[in-house]
């Protein structure tokens, strides 16, 4: 047993050590966000341990409604809750900018078992959410997700099939299904960008994604310090730091840990001007 300990924990510190390492990369182009981790880090704990009594709970009643539903359905993996992190992180940052009963339009890029569709659709309970997933698996998930993805999709139908009336699937890639709901002109509040773990497909998804929030919109990115692939540049953090740096001072941090979640807060409707379309 022994033996098979040591690997897990080489494993684990070589994952922490290369996402200290992009932390570190990405704060240095972008100091703010190492305080706001802390900051962040800090209020989690605070609620955690129930020194925010009002957060706490808020946060107690969204886990039990969300644990009640999620009892009744078929679940092989548990990422999105296999800690508190998301729940309690989620909830306090959703109460700081809608009512839980506001009729949100979601947005979700990759979907999965429909794990994170549940808790989206617990927690909004007049919301309606537009999954997006091939359902057919990925690269990442031969190495570290359950090998069977052959019923994933009936699996996703019969974890939400308590919301099914407010849940649209829009089955493809996410590379080929956001064009089309551009095309259709369709805008969001709440995007979560969990989709292909590959940094241009990030990047193509979050540039994609940004002109389907709406004002005031929340876009959540999934796995900021995910470090699977040997470079950097393969990685979910490059395309979140490209977007960062693409779209300053269009955006508002509101939670940074292993995700980083941001509000829009300037829309431009940018038009040519005038005097030059005659040079």
């Amino acid at each position: 047993m022994a033996a098979q300990a040591t690997p897990s924990l080489l494993a684990r510190i070589r994952w922490s050590s290369r996402s200290l390492g992009l932390l570190l990369r990405i704060g240095a182009e972008h100091p703010s966000l190492l305080w706001r981790l802390f900051t962040d880090n800090l209020r989690y704990l605070l609620v955690k341990l129930r020194f925010l009594p009002g957060a706490a709970k808020h946060v107690a009643e969204v886990r039990s409604a969300f644990e009640a539903n999620a009892e009744r359905g078929r679940f092989q993996e548990i990422w999105f809750d296999a800690t508190d992190a998301n729940i309690i992180l989620w909830s306090v940052t959703f109460s700081k900018v809608f009512e839980r009963n506001d009729k949100v339009q979601i947005l979700e890029i990759g979907s999965w078992e429909g794990r994170s569709t549940l808790f989206l659709l617990t927690y909004f309970t007049q919301g309606h959410l537009t999954a997006v997933d091939t359902w057919a698996g990925s690269a990442e998930y031969e190495y570290n997700a359950t090998a069977n993805v052959r019923d994933l999709e009936s699996r996703f139908d019969g974890n939400v099939a308590v919301f099914k009336d407010r849940v649209t699937k829009r089955k493809g890639s996410s590379l080929h299904v956001l064009p089309q709901l551009l095309d259709e002109d369709q805008k969001f509040d709440v995007i979560y960008v969990d989709g292909s773990h590959v940094a241009d497909d990030v990047l193509r998804d979050s540039i994609a994604a940004w002109d389907m929030l709406k004002q005031a919109g929340i876009l959540i990115f999934d796995d900021f310090l995910w470090m699977c692939y040997p470079r950097f540049r393969a990685n979910p953090g490059w395309a979140i730091n490209t977007f960062l740096k693409y779209r300053a001072g269009e955006y508002k941090v509101l939670n940074a840990n292993y995700q980083l979640i941001l509000q829009k807060t300037v829309t431009f409707d940018d038009h040519p001007i005038t005097d030059f379309l005659s040079v």
